[in-house]
């Protein structure tokens, strides 16, 4: 359970994102599935957004996550990948021929910031022994997590609220072509909440990377629910 002497050690802005968000006196969640509402994808920047059906599960011990995603128009799937250490994106054609393949170490590490950044669905993995924080001012902080000896950092901002509002990295690579990875800075930014039970998660997600040339927004979302502790 989440307590006040249990988050004692964290910086004021998580404690306070966890007031906030109504978790004190609840069950920590060491794991989730999402479900997403509706849910975009757009493959480069001058191309049309996707519909998508998404579903993820996401777990705090071991660290991992698995998405799924298929686009509504189009016969193709594809599967994200992370678990100790190893990531893995997948996507195939009518579930069979294979489209795109990629189990590099790049993509292990861009796969742990995103499970990384998703302690806003799961907000177990803020007690992680294996994540630093440092608080940088009243509204952000920056966290380090290593899993598997993958380090990965990144910033988390948070509103007058308490609410998180933005998260910001330099550590996933974008891939600008086949076996071609570049470090971009990538962000995600939770645009609105709403209460599910007796307590908030976050709704309208979007997610970005700010090339040189402009900013590329190339997954957008609304979370419908977000089901606990599906495993023991």
């Amino acid at each position: 359970t989440f307590t006040e002497e249990l988050i004692i050690g964290l910086p004021e802005p998580l404690k306070k994102y966890l007031r906030v968000c109504e978790y004190i006196n609840t069950s920590i969640p060491v794991n989730a599935n999402v479900y997403w509402a509706e849910s975009w994808l757009k493959m480069s920047p001058d191309k049309d957004w996707g519909k998508l059906l998404t579903i993820q599960f996401n777990s705090v011990k071991p660290i991992g996550r698995v998405a799924y995603m298929k686009f509504s128009a189009m016969p193709v799937a594809a599967r994200d990948l992370y678990r100790d250490g190893y990531g893995e994106m997948n996507g195939k054609l009518f579930n069979l021929i294979k489209v795109v393949f990629d189990n590099s170490k790049e993509v292990a590490q861009s796969a742990l910031i995103t499970t990384f950044l998703e302690f806003i669905f799961i907000p177990g993995y803020l007690l992680l022994d294996n994540v630093k924080w440092e608080q940088l001012d009243d509204y952000s902080v920056r966290g380090t997590l290593v899993d598997n000896g993958i380090e990965v950092s990144g910033t988390f901002y948070f509103n007058e609220d308490g609410l998180f509002t933005r998260f910001e990295t330099f550590d996933r690579y974008f891939t600008s072509g086949k076996n071609t990875y570049e470090k971009v800075k990538f962000s995600a930014t939770v645009e609105s909440y709403k209460p599910q039970d007796n307590i908030k998660i976050c709704e309208k997600v979007k997610i970005a990377w700010h090339l040189p040339e402009g900013d590329y927004e190339y997954y957008k979302g609304t979370v419908d629910k977000i089901e606990f502790n599906v495993f023991d």
